[in-house]
């Protein structure tokens, strides 16, 4: 349940971004020459909708004898945030980890595993506040006032009806 793979993204690149840089950073979005790729971009739109936690990073390309000289940070990413919250949350009641930045555990819960999760422990506000944010008040007000207004229309009417 909630499975999704691993996303990772240059988070330094010393050369070919001109000494940092990096594509993970969605304000500073990779300055150096060689460009984003498709899944950096992607990643760093899901880390964006807040769909995606961090496992680490490491040394992804190292000159010998000298220095890594590329870093690279690892993502687990769900479908949704509530998917993200259930895995953020859920895992440490089971005892379970995010793995290694180089080999990471984003593999969703077995059935038993999610019947061992103790809901009550599961803090969802981040995802209620998206809910309760994504409400239109002023509209849901309007289209009150609309639907009471042509209730007392058609009452009006009907009355009228029946006194003729």
């Amino acid at each position: 349940m909630f499975n999704k793979k691993d996303n990772r993204c240059r988070s330094k690149d010393k050369f070919f971004g001109l000494t940092g840089g990096g594509c993970c950073d969605k304000d500073k979005v990779f300055i150096g020459l060689v460009p984003c790729k498709e899944d950096e971009k992607k990643l760093a739109k899901l880390n964006k909708q807040n769909r995606c936690v961090e496992v680490g990073e490491y040394c992804s390309k190292k000159i010998k004898f000298i220095a890594c000289i590329q870093h690279k940070k690892t993502h687990c990413c769900f479908n949704s945030k509530l998917a993200r919250i259930f895995n953020e949350q859920g895992r440490p009641q089971i005892g379970r980890g995010w793995g290694s930045p180089k080999s990471p555990d984003c593999r969703g819960f077995t059935p038993e595993e999610f019947q061992k999760l103790d809901f009550s422990e599961i803090d969802l506000s981040d995802f209620i506040a998206d809910i309760v944010g994504s409400i239109d008040v002023d509209k849901i007000q309007a289209d009150s006032i609309k639907i009471q207004e042509k209730i007392e229309s058609n009452l009006e009417n009907l009355t009228r009806k029946h006194t003729n």
